[in-house]
Formats: structure tokens, sequence, C-alpha cells
């Protein structure tokens, strides 16, 4: 997108004295822009949403982990009362 303008009169320069000639490539020049940069935005705004869709994705919990996490977190409070009762017993409190 840099300087863009000089190779468009350049190229204007180049078709002297033909009127028409010199029409066309202003409009070649002008719509290549408009067009690249539709399509370059748009791809990296797939990119980005795609990056945000797998990120999503990956934190997504299915119901089986869901369950999962749930027994682990049973089975963890009942080795913490086991150790509790056991530090109890050691200490002779009931």
């Amino acid at each position: 997108m840099e300087n863009w303008q000089q190779v468009l009169y350049a190229s204007m320069r180049a078709s002297q004295g033909n009127s028409a000639m010199k029409a066309i490539t202003a409009i070649y020049y002008i719509s290549w822009i408009f067009i690249g940069n539709f399509i370059l935005l748009n791809l990296f705004l797939a990119i980005l949403i795609d990056a945000f869709a797998e990120e999503d994705a990956e934190h997504e919990q299915t119901p089986e982990d869901i369950k999962a996490e749930e027994l682990a977190l049973v089975a963890r409070n009942i080795r913490l009362k086991e150790e509790k009762d056991k530090r109890m017993k050691k200490v002779g409190t009931s």
C-alpha cells in the first residue's frame, strides 16, 4: 500500500494521448487496491476468528470430563477425610 499512487501515475504517463487507456489504467489500479485490501482484511479476520474458535474448543468440557473431575474430587475428599481421621487418632481425639 505504500506509494501505489506513483505506480498509477507512471502507468498513466505510459499511455499518453489515449484518454480511454488512462481511464482503464486508473480503474484497474483503484479496483486492485480495494479488492486487495478487502481480501487481505478478510484473510486476517478469518485467521483471528479461527484462533479464537480453536481456543474455545480446547476449553470445552465434555460430560465425561466433568464426571471424571467430580469423581476425582470425591476421591480427594475421601483421602483428606481418612488422613484427618488418622491424625485425630494419633492425637487421641475422636
